[in-house]
């Protein structure tokens, strides 16, 4: 395997050759200085919605926040949701490129339950664990930004928003009308079809799009040595994907739904080679409908209303085939409903006072665990599974913030959250922050908590607990930005977090359950350098993240060092191209590795590239190449494989139209 040095050492040239190529012996083009004048100072004026429920400058939210726009997804040629996320700092995962993978935020490995995933405001965390999916079904062609708010927020979301939220906001009719289609085909048998259609008319201040998008992958080689003999020649692995969204607004209602359609191979949640587990015709069948109404008025300029009616479906559908044995197929099926009705009011009484108020009333009809069936074959599917035991929960959630301008230069942040819950009883999260925002540099302080609610997921693991309590973090950090000029900017952000009341498992004489028991101390720090001038722009990124337990024991899973570098340039108006490259620091494994004999992951440098060419009228066409280098590298495992070979050198090729 080469080094990560040696490697490291092939790629600086490269990198350096690209960035004095690109910025210097490229003609400039009058035209093209016109579509790309933003520069770093302009960032300024962008306003997100996710960190406070309402627009507000991202200098002046009191969190640390990035964006993800959609030029950056179709300049890198991401294809996942994960593929996006991973050039940012504070990011990393587990995949185990089967039914689901994993994202870790700031030093935390979880099941997906420690982050809030959203898709336009609406939680898409599945409803029975409190974790979200990763992987293809996600319609990155409908994204128009991805907001990433780090650290806790459950001051304004309650429960599983403790690392942070991910809001995924698709396109408006308003600004993203007509036909647009496309085609992807690449390395793996990998497909991606996706098509959509917006109107508005501004007369009538009515308008919607709708989006469809098919998906499906192979993913990578891991049979015999590639996987490390985990499985057979002839395993199976496979993920199709399909999504439906539809977007409407007429006057002050706005109406979305979005159903997210996946299955996939269970064969990499177990080993096949030496045990009695088969690795093919398994599937996992599951799919989200998330759905909203909402009514955003403005009573006047200091004034405006906005109350949410929502419904969301998070079912494991009941012809799901979760393993087969040598003598079996075992059938899963777990349905999951939610409804919840939220009311916010934003009032700004004074000049320098802000107060946002709101209440949230939710019903959920939650499976109590799968219903499970059995064959008497590996050849025979089972019976279809009837419907679990239902466990019922409401909730009542009151939430209060307030934002008071000091002077031109401060603002100061307080607020709080009430959780009243029909399982989990009650729950108080505080928030406070302090913002400086003068000129070029950018400070906060900030604290906040959050918490985890325990889940039936939890509940009814193994012999049981229903004494659980909610896990709860407490969150200290410092962030400052500043311009050093006009197209060059740094941040840093420095913080300490502590997870106490760990819900963990616990084994006693062959039995297990659910417990709480320990804590996670981690001790982080994310640096991020970007350059934008005209055509071209750069991004540099480092995290530092040393994440212990009560026993101040390494947590395993996490590098400790972690970095992305990236490019891109626009050399003309119609040709785009991108090089970066991400850096993923050694790590511990939960477990010894049997081909290697140790606990240890080591350190890998994966390179990634893109160029796209638009000279065609109303087409674009790119190619995408990760793994450039073909680099073997792994992430971790928390099942019975030791760890999982990630993807060899992908190529995919992608022709997009519009009309």
């Amino acid at each position: 395997m080469m080094s990560s040095w040696n490697l490291f050492q092939r790629i600086s040239p490269l990198l350096i050759t690209f960035l004095f190529f690109t910025h210097n012996i490229f003609p400039q083009e009058n035209e093209l200085e016109k579509l790309l004048q933003l520069n770093i100072e302009d960032l300024k004026d962008i306003t997100i919605i996710s960190a406070t429920k309402t627009l507000t400058n991202i200098n002046e939210v009191p969190a640390t926040v990035k964006v993800i726009t959609a030029e950056t997804i179709k300049e890198n040629g991401f294809l996942t949701l994960e593929d996006a996320l991973s050039i940012l700092p504070g990011f990393q995962f587990r995949n185990i490129l089967g039914f689901n993978s994993y994202i870790f935020q700031r030093g935390i490995p979880n099941q997906n339950n420690l982050i809030l995933l959203l898709v336009d405001g609406i939680q898409i965390n599945e409803l029975n664990s409190g974790g979200f999916y990763g992987g293809g079904q996600f319609n990155l062609d409908n994204v128009q930004r991805i907001e990433v708010v780090y650290g806790p927020a459950s001051a304004l979301y309650g429960t599983n928003a403790i690392s942070g939220i991910i809001n995924i906001i698709t396109k408006d009719p308003m600004n993203n009308k007509g036909l647009s289609l496309s085609g992807l085909y690449g390395s793996f048998k990998t497909y991606n079809g996706s098509l959509a259609y917006g109107y508005y008319d501004e007369k009538e201040e009515f308008g919607f799009r709708v989006a469809g998008m098919v998906k499906g992958s192979q993913k990578a080689d891991i049979t015999g040595s590639e996987g490390d003999y985990n499985w057979s020649s002839d395993m199976e692995n496979f993920e199709d994907d399909y999504s439906i969204e539809l977007k409407s607004q007429y006057h002050d209602l706005n109406f979305g739904i979005t159903y997210q359609s996946k299955k996939s191979s269970c064969t990499t949640q177990f080993k096949s080679t030496g045990t009695n587990y088969l690795d093919k015709n398994t599937l996992w069948n599951i799919g989200f409908l998330n759905s909203y109404l909402k009514y955003d008025h403005s009573f006047s300029h200091d004034l405006n209303l906005l109350s949410t009616l929502y419904y969301r479906n998070a079912t494991v559908f009941d012809n799901t085939i979760a393993y087969i044995t040598d003598v079996s197929q075992v059938g899963y099926y777990r349905p999951n409903h939610l409804t919840g009705f939220e009311s916010m009011l934003s009032y700004t009484p004074l000049q320098d006072l802000k107060f946002i108020c709101g209440v949230i009333l939710e019903y959920e009809s939650l499976s109590n665990n799968f219903s499970i069936t059995y064959s008497n074959s590996p050849a025979v599917k089972p019976p279809l599974p009837q419907t679990p035991e239902m466990d019922d929960n409401t909730l009542l959630s009151i939430y209060l913030q307030t934002q008071y301008k000091l002077n031109e230069s401060f603002n100061l942040y307080g607020g709080a959250r009430f959780d009243h819950s029909s399982v989990y009883e009650n729950v108080v999260t505080p928030r406070f922050g302090l913002v400086f925002n003068e000129d070029k540099l950018i400070v906060k302080l900030l604290y906040s908590e959050a918490f985890r609610a325990p889940k039936p997921w939890d509940y009814t693991f193994g012999l049981g607990n229903t004494d659980l309590k909610p896990e709860k973090m407490r969150s200290f950090e410092v962030a400052a930005q500043y311009l050093i000029f006009q197209h060059f900017n740094v941040d840093l952000s420095i913080y300490k977090n502590k997870l106490s009341d760990l819900i963990i498992i616990e084994t006693i004489n062959n039995n297990s359950r659910s417990v709480n028991n320990g804590d996670v101390e981690t001790v982080g720090l994310e640096l991020n350098f970007d350059y934008r001038e005209k055509s071209f722009r750069s991004f540099l990124n480092y995290s530092y993240n040393s994440s212990n337990n009560n026993n101040e024991v390494a947590i395993p899973e996490i590098a400790k060092h972690s970095a992305n570098i990236g490019v891109t340039y626009y050399p003309s108006e119609n040709i785009s191209l991108s090089l970066r490259c991400s850096y993923l620091g050694g790590r511990k494994n939960p477990k010894i590795i049997s081909s290697t004999g140790k606990d240890y992951l080591d350190d890998a440098i994966i390179v990634y590239t893109s160029v796209s060419y638009t000279g065609f009228e109303k087409f674009r066409i790119s190619l995408t190449i990760n793994n450039l280098f073909n680099q073997t590298y792994y992430h971790s495992s928390n099942r019975p494989p030791d760890r999982y070979r990630q993807p060899q050198r992908t190529a995919l090729f992608k022709i997009e139209y519009n009309l």
